[in-house]
């Protein structure tokens, strides 16, 4: 199953929600994959533009080619990547 979202910021958006989401009010979301563990960890340290390696607080069980969203450490959603 592929989740393709469009839209910007401006978008218009679900109250409670927002702009470019799965959700489920007053429902059940059942989704399954391949389990992992972690399901997210914490940057070790600061990733500097353009690196093309990240360090981790902990060991993942990821493999090459997944890929990996990296949130803001903020409330701003525009410094998300």
């Amino acid at each position: 199953m592929t989740f393709t979202m469009h839209g910007n910021i401006s978008s218009p958006y679900l109250p409670v929600f927002g702009n470019k989401c799965v959700a489920c009010k007053a429902c059940t979301l059942d989704m399954h994959g391949i389990p992992r563990t972690p399901t997210w960890t914490v940057l070790n340290e600061t990733v500097l533009p353009k690196a093309n390696t990240i360090t981790l607080s902990e060991a993942v069980d990821w493999v090459a080619g997944e890929e990996i969203a990296i949130a803001a450490t903020s409330y701003n959603g525009r410094e998300g990547e």
